[in-house]
């Protein structure tokens, strides 16, 4: 699988933010994207071919992008990433507590997988000093990683987590 095949987002909207959200890697051409959240792997590929298959029924011509919500905590190691994100945890998608390269590890097995055509990160913790070091975290340390692995980053985008 190419590195273009993929598509990286994360979730930036809170109360206060200035954008909603900003694409890391981006698949190329035309594409509708759907989000989906899904309780594990399993059900979002299941969820994935549904929607692929009900967008082919409809004769639109055109490709559809199923991004599967990936509720996140990362931290430099596993139990600050667990105890800064306690409470943030979620039964209806699949949540990533842990390691930058642990997320970026998740993120290649979903891809490689086929689990869906690409993710959309989105921060367990809701405000403050430990999700802008998830943000930090995912730009400086995620995104190098999965770059290394094929999935270059948007050139158009140069994230900057503030």
């Amino acid at each position: 699988m190419s590195g273009g095949n993929f598509t990286v987002a994360v979730d930036l909207s809170t109360p206060n933010a200035s954008v909603d959200s900003i694409t890391l890697v981006r698949r190329p051409g035309p594409v509708e994207s759907v989000r989906i959240t899904a309780p594990d792997l399993r059900e979002a590929q299941k969820k994935r071919s549904s929607i692929r298959a009900g967008f082919e029924e409809r004769g639109t011509g055109g490709r559809v992008d199923v991004l599967l919500d990936v509720v996140v905590h990362i931290a430099a190691d596993a139990r600050t990433a667990r105890r800064e994100a306690v409470g943030g945890q979620r039964g209806d998608t699949v949540v990533y507590v842990g390691t930058p390269s642990g997320l970026a590890s998740l993120i290649l097995d979903i891809r490689a997988a086929d689990v869906a055509d690409g993710v959309t990160v989105v921060p367990a913790v809701a405000e403050g000093s430990a999700r802008d070091s998830c943000v930090q975290l995912l730009l400086g340390d995620v995104l190098p990683i999965l770059e290394a692995r094929g999935l270059a980053p948007d050139a158009t985008v140069r994230p900057h987590a503030g």
